[in-house]
């Protein structure tokens, strides 16, 4: 077909402005096609108390009584030589007891991490483990023989055999002495040792601030 020259030029115009607007697409289209994909935040949910279902223990708690009918969770802070126990109460996570104690050398560290109590015991014996050199093997119970280095009360923790315990040297308390165990006062673990149960939750921790504790934590009522 003949197309008079005017005409040819009309339709080669009008065929460039398609192949321009084309072209201008195509462009947009891989420009939106190469941005970062957005993503939605994870929903975060909070009852109060935890967020989603975790709960960053802060440097300073409030302080009330102890409710024997709540589970406890004891933090042992090696940092400041204290351990403690934090009860979920009406006014959320509170401390309920602060003590110091004696946590292992640097030879010999007590381990961090999450334990949970298997057994307790009042004036137990100590049979010396064989790593520990220039001891006798057996010690009776504190109130028969006061050389017995648990002291009155131990803990039995899940792992790598650490206790928490008493002592026959408060005057070391505070300090990096132990064989990995946690040493605390006679008073001190007396009080301790009836806040806890098999199954309680024991956060061994270099430090308090900013420790994760799972709210199932305190999810577990006393019988």
């Amino acid at each position: 077909m003949h197309f008079p020259k005017s005409t040819a030029f009309v339709v080669a115009f009008i065929m460039c402005q398609v192949l321009c607007v084309n072209a201008t697409f195509a462009a947009e289209e891989s420009a939106r096609s190469k941005k970062p994909q957005r993503h939605s935040k994870p929903k975060v949910v909070s009852d109060g108390v935890f967020r989603n279902n975790h709960y960053v223990l802060k440097p300073i708690m409030k302080m009330n009584g102890y409710h024997s009918t709540q589970p406890t969770v004891i933090i042992v802070d090696k940092g400041s030589h204290n351990t403690y126990a934090l009860q979920l109460q009406d006014r959320g996570v509170v401390r309920v007891l602060t003590v110091s104690n004696a946590i292992g050398t640097q030879d010999k560290p007590t381990p961090s991490g999450r334990y949970v109590v298997v057994a307790k015991k009042k004036y137990p014996e100590w049979i010396v483990p064989k790593t520990i050199k220039g001891k006798k093997r057996k010690y009776k119970p504190y109130n028969v023989d006061s050389n017995n280095p648990l002291g009155v009360a131990a803990v039995y923790l899940n792992k790598y055999e650490i206790l928490l315990h008493g002592t026959n040297e408060p005057n070391l308390i505070r300090k990096s002495v132990s064989h990995g165990c946690v040493r605390h006062s006679n008073s001190d673990i007396s009080q301790l040792y009836g806040m806890v149960r098999p199954g309680t939750p024991v956060y061994v921790v270099r430090r308090f601030r900013g420790t994760v504790l799972n709210k199932s934590d305190f999810s577990a009522r006393r019988a």
